[in-house]
């Protein structure tokens, strides 16, 4: 197993997943394009998209999460 992945145009977005007793997760998850993201999941869980790095992503989704307890 000496795969190397390539991540060169890899995008990543915040998505929610929604639960019916707790508050809803915020993920990030990686993308290679805006279709196939929309193809996959919903319009409604997608919070944000187009970082180019997981850290922008996740700074974003603690955003959101603190946005909404405020």
């Amino acid at each position: 197993m000496d795969k190397l992945i390539d991540f060169s145009g890899v995008l990543y977005a915040v998505i929610e997943a929604l639960q019916t007793e707790a508050a809803p997760e915020r993920l990030v998850i990686p993308y290679r394009n805006e279709r196939s993201l929309h193809d996959v999941l919903a319009a409604s869980c997608i919070i944000a998209f187009g970082f180019s790095s997981r850290e922008e992503a996740l700074a974003r989704a603690k955003a959101c999460v603190s946005a909404t307890a405020a």
